[in-house]
């Protein structure tokens, strides 16, 4: 018996640390055109700018040279204005200036490194509608450090702690011999729709025959359950029983109250028993 209860007991307890660690992403669109793309609203509208220049541009324009002198870096505002992403000179451990990514608290004035964010576009991130989280491309290399693999990694932006990471089809060539279907693929832009519900990154791609540098733009989209990622940022759902009783005794006082306008129970009972006395009188 004893064993049965811990058997069931475990099966809980995976079923709910399974239900806990599920990935927020639901699905994936693949080639997301141009009425897709513009469907929706997103919370760094300015980026939409970096989109254009790739679609409305002739085929070679935009390539690694073609964008390098075009597409600075600017900042990325969160929708709240608390947080903004930029570039700025850094100083490393051996003296030599190098440039990074850094995320700025305007409230608290602080400023924090967040590293190896990979992009061709204008801006860095994409924040989340409510300016909790942040999206960011990135590329993790392998153990042999031959090839890396793109991923969009969404942190809170609090303590910069990973909340999620999310594979991508998309291979940084580090050798000349490399197993992998795409080859010398940058990630160019990403987007976050201001419900919450989709991330929409764009990568510049090339296969292996197709020249020296990417050629052809290519959008996906990530749909995602918001709600799901908010929780495990540490957002808390307002508990609907205690909702629900606050608006009850609402509704409770306000039936007490439109007993007698102006009157309460002990008013209303007294003007009962003066009615009758006054009926009673007048039979």
């Amino acid at each position: 018996m004893k064993y049965k209860l811990l058997l069931i007991s475990l099966l809980i307890l995976f079923i709910q640390t399974s239900s806990s660690t599920a990935s927020p992403v639901i699905s994936i669109d693949e080639n997301i055109n141009e009425n897709l793309f513009y469907s929706n609203s997103y919370t760094n509208p300015d980026s939409i700018e970096a989109h254009q220049i790739v679609v409305y541009s002739e085929d070679g324009e935009h390539s690694q040279i073609g964008l390098h002198y075009r597409l600075t870096p600017r900042t990325t505002t969160s929708p709240d204005g608390n947080y903004s992403v930029y570039k700025k000179a850094l100083d490393s451990t051996n003296g030599v200036g190098v440039e990074d990514f850094v995320i700025n608290n305007t409230i608290g004035q602080t400023e924090t490194n967040i590293k190896n964010i990979i992009t061709m576009g204008y801006y860095a991130v994409a924040f989340s509608p409510d300016s909790k989280m942040y999206a960011a491309p990135r590329i993790v290399f392998s153990e042999d450090c031959r090839n890396g693999q793109y991923v969009i990694d969404i942190c809170s932006v609090h303590n910069n702690t990973l909340l999620h990471r999310e594979l991508l089809p998309f291979y940084k060539e580090s050798t000349k011999d490399t197993p992998m279907d795409w080859d010398r693929a940058a990630i160019y832009e990403i987007y976050w729709s201001e419900d919450g519900s989709a991330i929409i990154y764009e990568a510049l791609g090339a296969d292996i025959d197709g020249g020296r540098y990417p050629t052809y733009l290519v959008s996906r989209k990530l749909n995602i359950d918001y709600q799901k990622l908010r929780q495990m940022n540490g957002y808390e759902e307002p508990e609907v029983e205690s909702l629900q009783t606050e608006a009850e005794e609402r509704e409770g006082n306000a039936d007490q109250s439109n007993l007698l306008p102006g009157f309460g129970w002990t008013c209303t009972l007294v003007a009962l028993v003066l009615n009758r006395k006054i009926k009673r009188a007048q039979r």
